[in-house]
């Protein structure tokens, strides 16, 4: 048997799991929840590496919860708008505001990874980006009045729209260089925006909970429990022990840049491994039927947080438009 790889902490493997959230659904309210607005310094990333670089297009799962998220394309597309936004509302107290597009991830690592030659090329690690993308710019700290009139002391929590204060203010702030500031700031003005209107409250957190609890619940389920055993079977046979796919992931050192060799060995045997047993199909079948019924039973909020989608995807078409 083959010797393990260094073992990642937990998180690393949860967040590789539940990669969806941030790949393939991205976000179902276009603002991330407790994090700085999009636009900041924080949220600047590179563009993803195109198909053609890549030499393939990666895979993606087609499952119910995404139709009420926010694809990649559409959730840069909305951060686009947003940042024309913010960038105008900070004009008007003086402040220079730019930021690059975010990226738009093109891996789908749900069920870890899926593509045989992202497995060969890349392990565990996430695709590169476009190597002619422009780094961001530095991270310097914003002024107390740039903060200010971003945010207004309030950060938006984009699982329930729902602002509260930030750290280091008693109460949102009015005023910035004897100017009013709206209501969460500029940051705030522009989902105002995107969403056609005042209240942001949303249904973004439901959306949310089916993402991550139909994931856990699936794992659960006789037909997956049965395929993993399969797929552990398979993976002894090519010299590795584990229970589950996630164990695998877990190996994997993802803090060094590059996967080594024995990352791309293992990362190849769990997808052949995975391709043997249909595992994917197995999973994604088993999760398929348990999100349509958490849908199901919250129909009144999953439809209100598509039209929400359907809404703010309209809106930041015409701000794009308009700025063009």
């Amino acid at each position: 048997m083959r010797r393990p790889l260094p073992r990642a902490t937990y998180s690393v493997v949860l967040m590789s799991a539940l990669a969806a959230g941030l790949i393939s659904g991205c976000s179902t309210s276009g603002t991330p929840s407790d994090s700085e607005p999009s636009g900041s310094a924080e949220a600047q990333v590179r563009a993803p590496a195109s198909a053609e670089s890549l030499g393939f297009t990666p895979r993606r799962l087609d499952l119910p919860v995404y139709d009420y998220q926010l694809s990649p394309a559409q959730y840069a597309k909305v951060a686009e708008a947003k940042q024309i936004l913010v960038a105008a509302c900070m004009k008007r107290y003086g402040f220079s505001w730019s930021a690059p597009a975010p990226t738009v991830p093109r891996q789908d690592r749900r069920y870890g990874v899926i593509d045989l030659r992202a497995a060969q090329r890349y392990g565990y690690h996430l695709l590169p980006t476009d190597s002619s993308a422009t780094a961001a710019p530095g991270t310097a700290a914003r002024s107390k009045e740039e903060s200010a009139a971003l945010t207004a002391g309030q950060l938006l929590d984009g699982d329930t729209g729902e602002s509260r204060l930030a750290a280091g203010y008693d109460a949102p702030v009015k005023q910035v260089r004897g100017k009013a500031v709206p209501p969460g700031g500029c940051a705030q003005e522009a989902e105002r925006k995107l969403l056609g209107r005042d209240d942001l409250r949303s249904e973004a957190g439901v959306v949310s909970r089916i993402n991550t609890e139909s994931f856990g619940s699936s794992m659960s389920t006789p037909a997956v429990k049965a395929v993993f055993a399969k797929w552990s079977s398979c993976m002894r046979k090519a010299g590795y022990d584990f229970a589950d796919p996630l164990k695998s992931i877990g190996s994997a050192d993802l803090n060094v840049p590059a996967a080594p060799e024995a990352e791309t060995e293992l990362a190849t045997a769990d997808v052949k491994c995975k391709e043997s047993v249909d595992l994917v199909a197995v999973w994604s079948r088993a999760e398929t039927s348990i999100q349509r019924t958490m849908i199901k039973k919250k129909a009144s909020a999953t439809a209100a947080q598509r039209a929400d989608n359907t809404t703010r995807l309209r809106n930041a078409a015409e701000v794009v438009k308009k700025s063009g």
